[in-house]
């Protein structure tokens, strides 16, 4: 501790020695080598805050200790980075008296409760917009689906998706865990693909831009490594938690048709559209802000149970008078073994109660003349509910834009992240990458010394997992009068590094190591010519040009090793070491090509049609150009038909149409064969040969082959509405009806088992979207004079997902054991009808003299009364039908915010409705009998399993005895309604009066309650499938205290 202490006040003495440098340096006029300079002071601040995780991090109490010693350090580094900044730069810049309060950049202005700007600052601001806007490489779309950004600057949340959540009208966020960096699921305007496992939940996800620059994803290949499909390899971090969100300057959620075909395939999800700050002309300006957020579980106390009560609740299942001890395991039978029959004891250890989490940015920003840049640094940190899990990561972004001749702009855009991540590894998901299941007939003890012992196992594991992420873009662009220019580069690269070993305390006398490194790059290169033609009478025609290539390459290496003979060896008699490694990368090449031509007629019609050609390696030769046209109409009915109806301040109709080639994420499309065998073993089927040159023998993927006629999947969208505005803008209201139709989408259909194979994967598959959205704001009460506004914002969405065709004119088929059905939605769940239970035997239906069979077993009473579909008298798949759905038909939000003076008082509430689950907790819960005889994944036992209260209490007492086992998974029983309002926040801000900056504090309340009927912990912990398996962790409720700076 000492040592590390020492070296850390090392690298401080260098921070404070940079600092006064810095002084001496602008004094005598050096601000760019100053600002160089300023550029090194952030590599010491991190390298002093690593130094300290590094020493406390395998010490359970260091999380204490870096309680204070992150925020200490942060708030320390800033403060030097922000005296040296705001000295020199005022000494070189000084601000006078009639433009003190300008340093504050307009779109700043808003977000921090600026009400002191002066007049005289605000008319030299407008005298530089032009150029300041002329420089900005990437600027927002202006559509009306954009996302409160002060909001997002408040909120506690990490990632993007958290901070969309009741936002938009038609987009779900499904957050399936409160662990924090963990993978987080968005659905614009339904879904493209059916739902059956997290794989497809992946691929159906919208793009993010930011800056331009699309964000590479979470690969959904990496679920395919393995048949379990529980975590991906590798960190199974979600990236987008890594955004520098307090530096983002608006997002914009993109579903026109018309403007999604602009960005081409990356964006047949819909796009999200995130435009950062920018750099600043004026003087100097710097910005700091900071919060402290304090968590508890959300369910309250978690409360514990030991084996007392769960056999008590077994006994329930059995005739009376059965002797237990004959079915009941072992850790159930003896009542005076104090590690399963003491007090309950593993909630006090394992959970973090309180949690906590800081977040610190600070940005500098200046220039005069030519040039203008902005530097930004953050810094953030969130505890876990769960022993040792956390998330932390740090950004650094810079901006530089010059224009070094008239009409000419230079920019360039860099922005890096580095993201580390504590995992709560449960015995699911250990068992699922290593494909090894030891006894799962006792489970992890519930008392203080089971949990103690285990935790201190835990103590000796280790698992990092780390990513770095890098993006950005170089891009020239010249305007001369009516003709428009440019060309660009843009990068994003993404590096995967997790290294994991589990002892033999933890996995029963084996040892377990793996690692898994990986990076995505994308690259793109991209030009646009446009021109302006103006007529007369207000007539305007303008051409754009466009053309790109891009190239997104993947590439992992997987080394896993344990000391057993096989796969499956369940101890270490074998000796030595087995040690696997699998290889392999992905390459895709796009291309296209664009003319864009659009038509203005004053403020009364605007139009535009753009042909646009595609190109794609993913597919075969013979088709790997697409045609997509775009079309767009709005016409203005206030500027052209009502001028003088005074309270109709705007109404418009709008309209467009799109066909967009749709991503295949993966360069093996255009192989064969058509098969697949997932069912054979956990590497499937090899196959030899080369491709990108690795040997496809090294892919140990399940997901099959696709043959040689793959052609381009592609949507059909369409979108048209109305938008208004009333009484002198105080009230406004527009509506949306949309119909997305996604056409030659892959599908793997059932082949006979003699072939070998399980299925076969073919196109021709159609789905459909329809629905209608509709956003509703307005200033209720405005008394500028008396300081009041109150105002209201609320969003509604409708979706219908149908499957509109299968292949060769099925009407249905059954795959991975789940209904496909023409005419249905592909997100239904395949179950049996479950109508109670039989008191007697004389209710059991009877046919040709025999009794309803279950796998040729008659039902008698005490087992379920599941519906014969088919008139067949007896209980099989085809008695099966498709009931709920996974995700909501029904979503919105409703937000309110009260005004006065400088005080402003804020609520956020948002809701989904129409969606089930099916409640798979309840099934490990119930299906004892049968969980507890074999070794799979669904009868892991461990702290989830020793918490009451999220498993339904209701449920019929079928005999545990049955031979037709009665608690299957496959039912309605376990389907539940997910139905559920949250109040999302409730934030209490002031701006403090100051003659030169702005201030501004808050203090907000987030997750704070829930309204539904689901007896699980949370209706929004339910995974991507419609599964809640009762291993998340709770989304905890937390208190925010915050403050916002700009000097």
């Amino acid at each position: 501790m000492l040592c590390a202490w020492i070296l850390n006040q090392k690298y401080l003495w260098l921070n404070d020695f940079y600092l006064w440098i810095s002084l001496i340096w602008s004094k005598n006029g050096l601000t760019w080598l100053n600002i160089v300079l300023h550029s090194f002071n952030i590599p010491l601040f991190l390298h002093h805050v690593e130094l300290t995780k590094i020493c406390m991090k395998n010490k359970r109490k260091g999380r204490r200790y870096s309680r204070i010693t992150y925020p200490f350090c942060a708030v320390y580094c800033f403060s030097m980075l922000y005296a040296g900044s705001a000295y020199c730069m005022n000494y070189r810049y000084p601000l006078s008296q009639s433009d003190a309060g300008s340093s504050v950049t307009s779109y700043r202005k808003e977000a921090l409760r600026n009400d002191t700007l002066l007049k005289d600052g605000t008319k030299k601001r407008e005298k530089q917009d032009f150029l300041q806007e002329a420089q900005k490489p990437c600027k927002a779309l202006g559509l009306p689906d954009s996302v409160d950004m002060m909001g997002v600057y408040r909120s506690p949340y990490i990632s993007l998706q958290q901070n969309l959540k009741g936002q938009v009208p038609g987009l779900y966020i499904q957050e399936p865990s409160g662990e924090p960096g963990t993978q987080q699921a968005m659905f614009l305007r339904g879904t493209s693909v059916p739902l059956f496992s997290k794989v497809d939940a992946m691929s159906t996800q919208p793009a993010v831009y930011v800056n331009g620059v699309p964000i590479i994803e979470n690969r959904a290949y990496s679920y395919s490594i393995k048949n379990n499909d529980v975590n991906p390899l590798g960190t199974a971090t979600n990236l987008l938690a890594g955004l520098h969100l307090a530096n983002i300057e608006s997002i914009e959620v993109i579903k026109d048709p018309y403007e999604l075909a602009k960005l081409g395939p990356l964006a047949a999800n819909g796009a999200i559209w995130i435009v950062t700050r920018d750099g600043y002309r004026g003087g100097p300006n710097v910005t700091v802000d900071a919060s402290l957020t304090a968590s508890m579980a959300s369910n309250g106390d978690v409360r514990m149970t030991n084996a007392n009560d769960e056999r008590n609740f077994r006994a329930g299942f059995y005739p009376e008078g059965t002797d237990l001890d004959r079915y009941l395991p072992a850790y159930l039978k003896d009542r005076t073994d104090p590690m399963f029959f003491g007090v309950p004891g593993w909630a006090e250890d394992y959970y973090n109660t309180p949690q906590l989490q800081y977040n610190v940015n600070a940005s500098v920003a200046g220039g005069k003349g030519i040039a203008n840049y902005l530097f930004a640094i953050g810094t953030a940190t969130n505890e876990g509910m769960a022993d040792n899990t956390d998330y932390s990561k740090y950004n650094i972004d810079f901006y530089l834009n010059m224009m070094p001749v008239k009409g000419l702009t230079v920019s360039t855009i860099l922005q890096a992240t580095k993201a580390s991540r504590s995992r709560n590894n449960t015995l699911r998901d250990r068992y699922a990458e290593m494909e090894y299941f030891p006894s799962l007939s006792t489970p992890l003890p519930p008392t203080q010394s089971g949990s103690d012992t285990y935790l201190s196992y835990l103590d000796d594991s280790k698992d990092d997992n780390d990513n770095i992420a890098l993006n950005g873009s170089l891009a020239l662009n010249y305007l001369w009068r009516a003709l428009r220019a440019g060309v660009s580069v843009k990068f994003d690269y993404e590096t995967d590094v997790r290294n994991a070993f589990w002892p033999t305390t933890v996995i029963e006398s084996m040892n377990f190591t793996s690692n898994y490194s990986a990076y995505n790059r994308r690259f793109i290169g991209d030009f646009y010519l446009g021109y302006d033609i103006d007529f007369t009478k207000g007539h305007k025609l303008s051409f754009d040009l466009k053309g790109a290539m891009e190239e997104d390459r993947f590439h992992y290496n997987y080394t896993r090793g344990y000391d057993g003979n096989d796969d499956m060896h369940k101890s270490t008699s074998g000796g030595g070491y087995k040690v696997t490694n699998f290889l392999d990368q992905e390459v895709l090449h796009f291309m296209n090509s664009s003319l864009n031509v659009g038509y203005r007629w004053r403020d009364y019609l605007s139009a535009g049609v753009m042909f646009r050609y595609d190109g794609v390696t993913s597919v075969h030769p013979n088709h790997k150009w697409l045609f997509t046209p775009a079309a767009n109409l709005n016409w203005n009915l206030k500027h052209s038909l009502m001028e003088n109806v005074s309270w109709i301040s705007d109404l418009a109709l709008f309209g467009s149409w799109a066909r967009i080639g749709r991503y295949l994420p993966s360069d093996r499309y255009g192989m064969g064969p058509q098969s697949t065998s997932e069912n054979i073993g956990w590497s499937g089927s090899w196959i030899s040969g080369s491709y990108n040159q690795y040997a496809t023998a090294t892919r140990p993927y399940t997901f099959g082959w696709i043959g040689f006629g793959v052609e381009w999947p592609y949507a059909d969208k369409a979108e048209w509405g109305i938008r208004s505005k009333w009484l002198k803008n105080r009230l406004s209201a527009d509506v949306s009806f949309y119909s997305n139709r996604d056409k030659n989408l892959l599908v793997k259909l059932p082949v006979a088992h003699e072939y070998g194979y399980d299925g076969q994967y073919k196109q021709g598959m159609e789905i459909t979207n329809r629905g209608v959205e509709l956003s509703l704001a307005g200033v209720l009460v405005n008394q500028p004079n008396d300081g009041w506004q109150w105002s209201v914002a609320a969003n509604f969405a409708f979706n219908h997902n149908e499957l509109s065709s299968l292949p060769d004119g099925l009407q249905q088929a059954e795959t991975d054991g789940r209904l496909l059905k023409v005419g249905e939605a592909v997100d239904r769940f395949y179950v049996l009808e479950n109508n109670g239970i039989y008191q007697s035997d004389a209710e059991v239906p009877v046919k040709d003299g025999r009794k309803m069979t279950v796998n040729g077993v008659e039902l008698k009473a005490g087992d379920p009364k599941w519906v014969d579909k088919n008139g067949d008298n007896k209980i099989t798949d085809e008695d099966k039908v498709l009931k709920g759905h996974s995700l909501p038909k029904y979503t919105g939000g409703f937000s309110t915010q009260l005004k006065f003076k400088r005080f402003d008082l804020g609520a956020s509430f948002f809701f989904a409705a129409g969606q089930s689950a099916m409640n798979y907790r309840a099934y490990q819960q119930y299906d004892f009998t049968t969980l507890d005889k074999g070794d799979n994944l669904a009868g892991v036992k461990e702290i989830f399993f020793w918490q009451s209260g999220n498993v339904p209490m209701d449920y019929p007492r079928y005999n545990a005895l049955s031979e037709v086992h009665p608690y299957r998974a496959d039912q309605d029983l376990y389907l539940e309604k997910v139905s559920y309002l949250k109040l999302r926040s409730v934030t209490l801000g002031y701006s403090v009066p100051t003659a030169k900056h702005s201030v501004y504090v808050y203090v907000s309340g987030n997750n704070l309650f829930t309204v539904t009927n689901f007896s699980g912990d949370d209706p929004e912990l339910v995974d991507f499938d419609g599964y809640y398996r009762g291993y998340g962790m709770g989304i905890p409720r937390s208190v925010t205290l915050g403050v916002r700076c700009s000097f």
